[in-house]
């Protein structure tokens, strides 16, 4: 992929996680405050929504953007673990493994035998959904200062 390539598909993959954090907030709102033992049709649907606005934030900031961001600063791209371990040393997470915790969660919120543990994976997803929008803040924040986007923003 080519520099310009990689800063268009980069602004392009921002725009979508910022419309993506504002939902996914709206959702949080909503899911933090559901009582858990108890689940009617309307709060298990709730949830859902959650647990996709959720999962696709991870999949966008993981995949999309954090890979296209070491395709614009020049770093090799050839190993995925790399990339978390670049996020750290950027400043969006303290460890890189939160971003190996989230990616792991996001996962297994997409396998269906899931439906056991779903409470408990719910309770995991309300407790790092604060978490995984600092760290998208953080990113935005981070291609602002570097000035990757201005002239697509």
């Amino acid at each position: 992929m080519k520099f310009e390539e990689a800063k268009t598909l980069l602004c392009e993959s921002l725009k979508h996680i910022e419309k993506n954090l504002y939902w996914l907030s709206k959702s949080y709102e909503k899911v933090k405050d559901i009582d858990l033992t108890y689940l009617d049709e309307d709060n298990f649907e709730i949830i859902e929504v959650m647990l996709s606005r959720f999962s696709r934030t991870v999949d966008l900031l993981i995949n999309r953007i954090l890979r296209t961001l070491d395709i614009v600063e020049l770093e090799d791209v050839t190993k995925k673990l790399d990339t978390v371990i670049r996020a750290e040393k950027r400043g969006f997470v303290d460890d890189y493994r939160e971003l190996i915790e989230l990616k792991d969660l996001r996962n297994e919120l997409s396998h269906e035998y899931i439906a056991d543990e779903l409470v408990e994976k719910v309770k995991e997803v309300i407790e790092k959904t604060p978490n995984l929008i600092g760290i998208v803040k953080k990113v935005i924040e981070y291609v602002d200062k570097m000035n990757y986007c201005k002239e697509e923003l």
